[in-house]
């Protein structure tokens, strides 16, 4: 490691202070520039995917969501960058592998990461150019925030409505029941720390001039915090920077730090929220209990209350999870449940959601009463209730701090960044043994837990949150904004029309402008390797390895073809893989197998996936895979506990089978709310291939719908007679070592006995016969081509502010010449069209096209769009587009390959190793000759790809997930999810 000498001034920066973090392979450097004062975290460290990022401190004013809109603006143009978007334009101008910006609850920051040096260069300067010196034009606070418009921007009489990026994005976000819950929750506990991502019903309140003035407060060097990681020199880091600084002067730094509510009694808030569609309506309340537990700064106390959150609410033997989720009195917890420093104040949290009025009512007593008869518990015992679960704990960090993760140094960004925008230095989160090996002595000492819940939770004073359905919701919701714009409008006149729709036919104009992009930086072809870097893998029969550095650990995972399956039981398999890990084995109950799990191992996984041939999209592969990660001297519990998870699952556990399938179904809305265009996408796709059909099937609309079916058989005690037998029937088919490959990650060293102990694994599984089984997955394919459906129209109809609207149609497998011109296209069609036209002028939070290389899919998306039957119409004309394009070039072109290469090199971690070979069945040398043509496509070749896939390929399948209106007609098949109103 280098030497930094404290004290010392370098580059305009004094050195403040030095933190070697052996257990991290890192050195921390504490810095502050002299003439600004911004400070500074270094992060020196053997790495080569560098990360940078400048953090401002943003307390919200207000729920206008300023903060949140002005992280878009900035990166509308800067006075060294005049060009609209410079962020989505370097986006396809950089071979970064994480690019993004993102608004906290009062703080902001702007990070990336690269492992390219002049890519790391180019990015800082337009990063610091966006946040320092932005243009800030009118016209992009109009586009990214709010405006009023006409619907139809080229026709005055029109009517006028709102519109926006952000806009959408937050009635996308409140349309997630969680997030709304989440963000009332804290709207409630800190009044004084406003929604920074802004209440849509406060955004149309926020003036252009408020969001100027905004950024003249707060985006200055003095109110700066910029993180540096990775293997770059700290001074050529500080010399750019001193540069950029040094002529800011030095202000008074933002050090305004919100509390929450005073909470000296018992206070208790209950609003209305939305109605779940696929839950029983009386069984949808959501009710939290909240206690503050001092200071982020008190990092100790910090991570001991952490540990104790674990304890009582983390994993099948914690107490909360037993008696609240496990006995049914909830479905799952809520989402803020748990223990939370990203505020001034921690609190720890415990809340449920799926209660019925009674036992929302309830709660706190029962909450109070299972702290008590922990306390009890502990004192009886001298602690040592706890003892396995702690050193279970311990393990499973001590675990964390050798899996080598490829995006380590965002990682420690995310951890870092709220409590240092706080003013708590950053070396306070980094001193992990330390805090360690003082709760270590602590706990030895005995009472650790007792006085934690002495001194923060029982008898201390409560925060209360609950939210109750309300089947007026959503017409509410509805009328509010109806009503809101109906004021605004109200208040103009004809000449204030007039300017409305003049500056709309002027955005528009800006819009539709082609810019000259020039001016940014670039990297070129010259910058991507001809040769990609592929992981050696040895394999000898039904082995495959990957010798190399793990730091100690051992990667299994095993793999078996399950074609025998039949179809009726595709949907049961989501249910199937994690009734493994989550219902217990005969002769051992789940929290003791679960504490095995943590103790000797990094966890174990099980899953079903779908995999199309890589010569054939139309030829599936259903597989089961087991995983699971230990350190060296562990790798035999791996083994141990996976035989008896799989020959010994007790699938007769109706209690715990019972509170697993409410647990999957407790989130499914929120979970579209939240990728609504990968479900909508999905769905459209699911009628062009087999795989996609069976892919639906194990986590599309169609899983969504049957695990609804699986909560209609709990409540109707069915379990026995519909599900048990289905489980067991697949523990039979899945069970055995036919048709079996295994794949390991480790050491020289441990080679030989790792692959003993494989074997021994092996002799112990069932020896299920593998000939004579019949090819269910071929008669599925084969019935799936006779009865396919082209030219669907599907409409999801959920209670949603804004929609989700697809479009996919067949490409073809991974090793066709074609597939790199398909994924060219798709990536031009996003950057150069779909972007704009959707994003720009729409309003629609995303939109693009996507093409996948294994499943041959091509896809059309958009994210939280108010307007998706005109996205739809985009889509549809998007290969007349592309064959006619002008503004398509040899840069245009250049700057695909960029961004696919993006993703084609971006570091991967040690458990991933080997992974798209043994997984996908798609070997380097099938990697290396698409990479080649992916290098040598050309423009002629993209729009070919266009004219033959997009124009002449006939019938593509539309699916929209959002709110039903009249615009749907006969022609749409409808999916009606919602549960009527009243």
């Amino acid at each position: 490691m280098r030497q930094y000498p404290v004290g010392s001034e370098l580059h305009g920066y004094i050195i403040n202070d030095v933190l070697p973090v052996p257990e991290f392979s890192l050195t921390a450097v504490d810095l502050t520039h002299v003439k600004s004062g911004a400070k500074h975290l270094h992060i020196d460290r053997r790495d080569k995917n560098n990360v940078f990022s400048v953090i401002f401190k943003t307390n919200p004013p207000d729920a206008t969501g300023v903060p949140h809109i002005l992280e878009h603006t900035t990166l509308c143009g800067s006075y060294k960058y005049p060009v609209h978007d410079p962020f989505f334009k370097m986006l396809n101008r950089s071979l970064s592998n994480f690019m993004n910006a993102m608004t906290g609850h009062d703080y902001t920051f702007y990070p990336f990461s690269t492992t390219n040096m002049k890519d790391y260069e180019n990015l800082r300067d337009v990063y610091l150019s966006s946040v320092l010196e932005p243009l800030l034009k009118e016209e992009d606070f109009f586009q990214e925030g709010w405006r009023l418009e006409n619907e139809d921007p080229q026709d005055a009489a029109s009517a006028l409505t709102f519109k926006g990026v952000v806009y959408n994005e937050m009635k996308g976000q409140v349309s997630n029941a969680s997030y709304y819950y989440y963000i009332k929750f804290q709207e409630a506990v800190y009044p004084s720390l406003n929604n920074s991502g802004g209440d849509p019903t406060k955004i149309t309140d926020l003036d252009y001039q408020d969001l100027v003035d905004f950024h003249r407060s707060n985006y200055h060097p003095s109110n700066a915090r910029v993180y540096t990681y990775g293997d770059i020199p700290l001074p050529d880091q500080l010399k750019y920077l001193d540069r950029q600084f040094s002529t800011y002067g030095k202000r008074a730094a933002k050090n305004d730090i919100r509390q929450p509510l005073a909470l000296t009694e018992d206070r208790s808030v209950e609003l209305d929220g939305p109605v779940d569609p696929m839950a029983p309506l009386e069984q949808q309340r959501k009710t939290s209990l909240t206690w503050f537990c001092g200071a982020p700064t008190d990092v100790y106390e910090t991570f001991c209350m952490r540990i104790l959150g674990t304890l009582l609410m983390d994993g099948h033997a914690s107490p909360f999870y037993q008696q609240l989720v496990e006995s049914g009195y909830g479905t799952d917890f809520s989402v803020n449940a748990g223990f939370d420093s990203t505020t001034a104040l921690s609190s720890f949290t415990v809340g449920l959601q799926g209660l019925s009025k009674e036992n929302s009512d309830g709660l706190r007593a029962k909450v109070v009463a299972i702290l008590q008869s922990v306390k009890q518990e502990l004192v009886d015992t001298n602690g040592a209730v706890f003892d396995k679960r702690v050193q279970a704990i311990l393990h499973l960090m001590e675990l964390s701090k050798k899996d080598q993760k490829a995006d380590f140094g965002m990682g420690l960004l995310y951890g870092i960044a709220p409590t240092w925008a706080n003013d708590m230095h950053p070396f306070e989160n980094l001193k992990f043994d330390k805090n360690v090996k003082k709760f270590k002595a602590e706990y030895a000492r005995g009472g650790l837990f007792e006085r934690l819940i002495d001194q923060y939770l029982i008898g201390k004073p409560t925060f209360t949150f609950s939210m109750k359905p309300s089947g007026k919701f959503k017409s509410d919701t509805i009328a509010e904004e109806k009503l809101r714009l109906a004021f605004k409008v109200a208040e103009l006149n004809e000449e204030d029309k007039k300017v409305i729709y003049d500056r709309g036919l002027a955005l528009l104009a800006k819009q539709n402008e082609v810019e000259d992009v020039s001016v940014l930086p670039t990297l070129t072809m010259k910058d991507i390797p001809t040769y990609g870097d592929y992981p050696a893998i040895t394999t000898a029969g039904d082995v495959s390895q990957r010798i190399t550095d793990t730091n100690g650990l051992t990667y299994f995972r095993g793999l078996k073809a399950i074609p025998h399956v039949p179809a009726e039981l595709y949907e049961f398999l989501p249910l199937f893989t994690d009734c493994l890990t989550n219902l217990g084995t005969n002769t051992k109950s789940m929290s003791d197998l679960e504490s095995d799990m943590q103790l000797y191992t990094g966890g174990l996984s099980a899953s079903v996936s779908v995999r199309p041939d890589p010569y054939s999209i139309s030829e599936p592969t259903l597989q089961f895979s087991v995983s699971g990660s230990a350190l060296n001297g562990n790798v035999a519990k791996i083994f141990e506990i996976w035989s008896e998870l799989l020959v010994d699952t007790n699938f007769r556990n109706v209690e715990k089978l019972t509170t697993l399938i409410k647990m999957m179904g407790s989130n499914n809305i929120s979970s579209i709310a939240e990728a609504g265009h990968s479900y909508a996408r999905n769905l459209a796709a699911s009628e062009l291939t087999p795989v996609k059909k069976i892919q639906d099937k194990l986590s599309g609309i169609s899983q969504i719908q049957f695990i609804q079916k699986l909560n209609q058989w709990v409540d109707n005690g069915e379990l026995e007679t519909q599900v048990i037998p289905a489980l067991e029937r697949l523990q039979q088919l899945l069970v055995g070592s036919a048709n079996m490959k295994f794949h390991l990650i480790h050491e020289q060293a441990s080679s030989a006995s790792n692959e003993k102990l494989l074997r021994d694994f092996v002799s112990k599984l069932p020896s299920d016969v593998a000939e004579g089984q019949m090819n269910e997955l071929a008669k599925f394919a084969a019935d799936f081509k006779a009865q396919q459906q082209l030219g669907v129209k599907t409409f999801v109809n959920l209670p949603f502010q804004v929609n989700y609207a697809a479009m996919c149609l067949p490409g073809v497998p991974y090793v066709h010449d074609d597939g790199s011109s398909l994924q060219v296209l798709s990536n031009m069609l996003t950057s150069k069209h779909l972007h704009k036209e959707i994003r720009e002028k729409g309003g629609a939070y995303g939109a693009g096209a996507s093409y996948g290389g294994a499943d041959g899919v091509f896809g059309f998306y958009t994210y939280r769009d108010p307007n998706p039957y005109r996205s739809i119409d985009l889509f549809q004309a998007s290969g007349a587009y592309a064959v006619q394009a002008t503004e398509w070039d040899a840069a245009a072109l250049q700057e695909a390959k960029l961004s696919i290469f993006q993703g084609i090199d971006a570091p991967t971690s040690v458990r991933n190793d080997g992974a798209i070979e043994f997984r996908d069945g798609i070997t380097p040398e099938m990697r290396q000759e698409r990479r080649e043509r992916l290098l040598a496509c050309l423009l002629d070749d993209v729009r070919g790809a266009a004219q033959k896939y997009l124009i002449d390929g006939g019938e593509k399948n539309v699916v929209i997930v959002g709110s039903k209106t009249d615009v749907v007609d006969d022609s749409w098949k409808v999916i009606d999810m919602a549960v009527k109103e009243g």
